[in-house]
C-alpha cells in the first residue's frame, strides 16, 4: 500500500506533480511564438538561409522521413510562382525533389528532399579543388540534371556551386529554381538574373540572349572552379569582374590534363553559338570517360512511402493550411 502524507497517498501527489508539469510544458509551447509543426512535419533546426526566408530541417511525423522545409513570407509568394510551377513538374535523379507545398496565413512552406552532403560550394572549399576523377563524376552528374532540365522546355538561369547540392553519398541535386523560365526554340531573354561571376558575357553587356547558352557558359564556371579551386574571372571588385568575363581572357593550369582543358576552353567561349551544346559536352571525351556517369547507390535514398504514387513519379500536392498551429570562392 502506498504511503500517506497527510490526507493524500504519495502515489496520487506524484501524479498531481506530474499534470501540473504537463500542464507547464503545454503553456510554454502555446504561448511561444516559435512554430515547433507545419502540417504532418515537426520543424527542427535551421540548417541554410536564403533570399527570402530560412531553411529547416523537418521530419515527417508519420513515417520518420527526414526532409528540408524552405519557410518564405507570404509577401515573397508571387516570386515563388514560377519556382513552384516548374520544380514540382521535374522528376530526375539529379534535381533535387520537391514534396509539396503548404500554406498558413503568414507563410509559404516548401517541403523537398534533404540534401545532407550541403553544398557543392562548401564541399568545394573544405577541399580546395577536386581530383579530376571526382570532378568528372561530379560535373557529368550535373550536366544531366541540366540536360534533362533543358529536355522538358525551360533553362535554369542561375547555375552555381552554392544552387548544386550534394546528398549523403555526394550525389548531385540541382535546386533553387527561383529564376527558372520558359523557351521556345531560339526565342530570346534579356532579364539579367543569377550571379555576376557566373553570369555569360552577353548577359552582362545588356544583350539579348538564349537561356540554354547562358545555362552553358554557368556550366563551364563551375567545371573550372571544380578544377581550379577559384572563379576563372574572380575580383573582389564587381565591376571588375564584369570587365573580366566580357574580356573573356582566362588561364588553366598545366596540371590538368589536354581533355580537361580543352572542355573547358570549348564552353567558356565568349561567342554564344560557339559554346558546346549540352549533348556535345557530354560526348566529350572527357566525362566520356566516365562513361554513363554513375550514382552512388543507384538511386534515392528515400526508398518508398508517402512520396510515392503508383505510377512511379515523385508525387507533388499543393496543401492549404488553415491557422499556423496545425501541423576562397565568391
Amino acid at each position: 500500500m502506498a504511503s500517506t502524507i497527510g490526507r493524500y497517498p504519495t502515489q496520487t501527489i506524484n501524479q498531481k506533480a506530474a499534470l501540473a508539469s504537463a500542464y507547464n510544458e503545454l503553456g510554454k509551447e502555446l504561448g511561444s511564438t516559435r512554430l515547433k509543426a507545419i502540417g504532418n512535419y515537426t520543424l527542427g533546426r535551421t540548417i541554410g538561409q536564403g533570399t527570402f526566408g530560412k531553411v529547416r530541417l523537418g521530419t515527417h511525423r508519420l513515417t520518420g522521413t527526414r526532409v528540408a522545409i524552405k519557410q518564405i513570407p507570404k509577401a515573397h509568394s508571387a516570386s515563388l510562382t514560377r519556382e513552384i510551377h516548374h520544380h514540382r513538374r521535374l522528376h530526375h535523379a539529379h534535381v533535387m525533389k520537391l514534396y509539396e507545398v503548404l500554406a498558413t496565413e503568414s507563410n509559404i512552406w516548401m517541403i523537398s528532399e534533404l540534401c545532407s552532403g550541403g553544398e557543392l560550394y562548401d564541399y568545394l572549399v573544405e577541399r580546395g579543388t577536386l581530383s579530376e576523377s571526382e570532378a568528372r563524376r561530379v560535373f557529368g552528374q550535373l550536366c544531366l540534371a541540366v540536360s534533362y532540365v533543358h529536355g522538358r522546355g525551360i533553362v535554369h538561369r542561375d547555375l552555381k556551386l552554392e544552387n548544386v547540392l550534394l546528398d549523403e553519398r555526394c550525389n548531385v541535386k540541382l535546386g533553387d529554381f527561383g529564376f527558372t523560365r520558359e523557351y521556345e526554340g531560339r526565342r530570346l531573354m534579356e532579364t539579367f538574373c543569377g550571379t555576376t561571376g557566373y553570369a555569360a558575357p552577353e548577359m552582362l553587356a545588356g544583350k539579348k540572349y538564349t537561356g540554354q547558352e547562358v545555362d552553358i557558359w554557368s556550366l563551364g564556371i563551375i567545371l573550372y572552379a571544380l578544377l581550379c579551386g577559384s572563379l576563372p574571372f574572380d575580383d573582389d571588385d564587381e565591376n571588375a569582374m564584369k570587365m573580366k568575363i566580357l574580356q573573356g581572357d582566362f588561364e588553366l593550369p598545366d596540371t590538368l590534363s589536354e581533355e580537361a582543358r580543352n572542355l573547358v576552353s570549348s564552353i567558356l567561349r565568349k561567342e554564344p553559338t560557339e559554346r558546346l551544346s549540352i549533348r556535345a559536352i557530354l560526348g566529350h571525351p572527357w566525362p566520356a570517360r566516365f562513361a554513363r556517369v554513375a550514382t552512388f547507390a543507384g538511386r534515392s535514398s528515400y526508398t518508398g512511402g508517402i512520396f510515392d504514387n503508383s505510377n512511379g513519379q515523385d508525387c507533388f500536392c499543393l496543401v492549404f493550411v488553415t491557422g499556423g498551429r496545425r501541423q576562397s570562392l565568391k
